[in-house]
């Protein structure tokens, strides 16, 4: 990066724009040309917001939160995006320090297009993806969970403005559901729209959407994909070779692997607090595809309890 990347730098929202019911992207520009610094695909920023949240008492408390995001936009354009999707219901009460503790669903409420936030950048030189921001992966297979596209949207938007021909990418994208109710009127599924049209767009960029919940949707693209249940098992439950059947090139193909710790690892936490460690895509793609462990990247968000997707 450009300047200490310790330093806080003030953004502003220029707008804010609805992903999903509980998911919005919102795009920031710098309040100054100093406040601007130059980053990568796959690396993340901290925000800071000052908050009013309900304590169990019934009053209200306002304190300084902090939380890090993907960038979820190019490095080769002006506005910089994250995409912030709801952990905590509003209202929720932390019954150990009688605080309310969820992030998005105050930040939702009390920040709007004009309002400003302090952003730190990450420091971190070995950051998520940064074997491709470096130039030495180009055939990449990126495995995504419920939340974990945004750094691939912001590959993908640099791959539209430099037109690479030399970067091939598939996107593994696994939801439970396509719609957020029986209606089927709401799609719950983070940039549904943009990918579809993006791999309608872009020879190199096909997406994989799966679905643990849902029946089969077809598709109406030859670089669009969609099949139920979960990666690497077949409809019958017996193995599948997902890398390969979709992507190829599983000895050369550079794996990041971005969602939650059920989803990357297998690991679960279980209803009575026991983790319970069963397998995840890492081991999938090192078992069952033979993919070696620096060909695999991983971005990890948080401990999934067993039997949410």
């Amino acid at each position: 990066m450009s300047k200490s990347p310790q330093e806080e730098y003030e953004w502003q929202i220029i707008e804010k724009a609805s992903e999903t019911p509980d998911t919005y992207t919102y795009s920031f520009s710098p309040t100054t040309a100093s406040a601007r610094f130059s980053f990568n695909v796959g690396q993340s920023v901290t925000i800071s917001a000052f908050l009013m949240r309900p304590r169990m008492s019934g009053s209200l408390e306002e304190s300084l939160v902090q939380r890090t995001y993907s960038i979820a936009s190019s490095p080769s354009r002006d506005r910089i995006d994250l995409t912030i999707k709801d952990e905590k219901p509003y209202g929720y009460i932390n019954s150990v320090s009688g605080k309310a503790d969820g992030f998005a669903a105050y930040f939702f409420e009390q920040y709007g297009v004009g309002s400003k936030i302090k952003v730190r950048p990450n420091p971190s030189k070995n950051h998520f993806l940064w074997k491709i921001a470096a130039g030495m992966e180009k055939n990449i297979a990126y495995w995504s969970g419920a939340n974990g596209a945004e750094p691939a949207r912001s590959l993908i938007q640099l791959m539209e403005d430099t037109k690479d021909p030399d970067i091939n990418l598939t996107l593994f994208y696994s939801n439970p559901s396509l719609y957020a109710a029986e209606q089927k009127k709401t799609v719950n599924v983070i940039y549904y729209d943009w990918l579809i049209n993006m791999a309608k767009k872009m020879e190199n960029f096909k997406v994989v959407f799966s679905f643990t919940r849902d029946k089969e949707y077809f598709a109406d693209h030859d670089r669009i994909f969609y099949r139920t249940g979960r990666f690497f098992v077949t409809r019958n439950g017996e193995k599948e070779m997902t890398l390969s059947k979709y992507h190829g090139n599983r000895n050369t193909s550079f794996n990041p692997v971005c969602g939650s710790s059920g989803f990357i690892n297998g690991v679960v936490k279980l209803p009575d607090g026991r983790i319970e460690r069963r397998k995840g895509i890492i081991q999938n793609l090192m078992d069952i595809e033979g993919v070696t462990p620096e060909k695999i990247d991983k971005e990890q968000y948080y401990l999934q309890l067993a039997g949410i997707e």
